[in-house]
């Protein structure tokens, strides 16, 4: 199944493979962790291919992700392929709780390291204030220092971290 994965994957990126292998995996965990270890274990653009349908698979079935959760927060951070930590973050922005995650604090401190960073993509930014304003929601005592990231942010030159710094500051206010 590997090989047919990587057939796939190195076809293109197109919205129609990824889907073909969400089909594929299903609710299967062992294909799941196959196509887990290909966004880790190949270069660009396999591994931010294989990280896109496994985003996919994951709105089908979140439980699949969470034998993961907190291998998965070190492999994001130290990812250097934009869109492996674009699919992960989205990943752990809309199926895990940050009570799932034993090193939280890491993801945390890396949030609000990549939502102030102007040199992150858009969409990185977008989803670690995602995150952030998820885990203020059980860790209130967090909210005044994302209050301080979205003021900071509140005239950023990106209008979808803009947009995403509002709606965050109207659900933590």
């Amino acid at each position: 199944m590997k090989e047919h994965f990587l057939e796939l994957l190195q076809t293109d990126s197109s919205r129609a493979i990824a889907d073909i292998i969400k089909g594929e995996v299903g609710d299967n965990q062992e294909y799941f962790n196959l196509l887990y270890s290909l966004c880790f274990s190949h270069p660009y653009p396999v591994s931010m291919r294989a990280a896109r349908a496994l985003q996919f698979c994951c709105e089908e079935n979140s439980g699949l992700i969470k034998p993961f959760v907190n291998d998965l927060v070190e492999k994001l951070i130290a990812s250097k392929v934009e869109g492996v930590r674009r699919g992960f973050l989205k990943i752990l922005a809309e199926n895990i709780d940050s009570y799932e995650i034993n090193n939280s604090g890491l993801l945390i401190d890396k949030c609000f390291e990549w939502a102030l960073s102007e040199s992150e993509k858009p969409a990185i930014r977008y989803y670690a204030l995602d995150i952030l304003a998820r885990i203020c929601e059980k860790e209130p005592l967090l909210k005044p220092e994302l209050l301080s990231v979205i003021d900071i942010i509140s005239n950023d030159q990106s209008a979808a971290v803009r947009s995403k710094a509002q709606k965050v500051l109207r659900f933590v206010s």
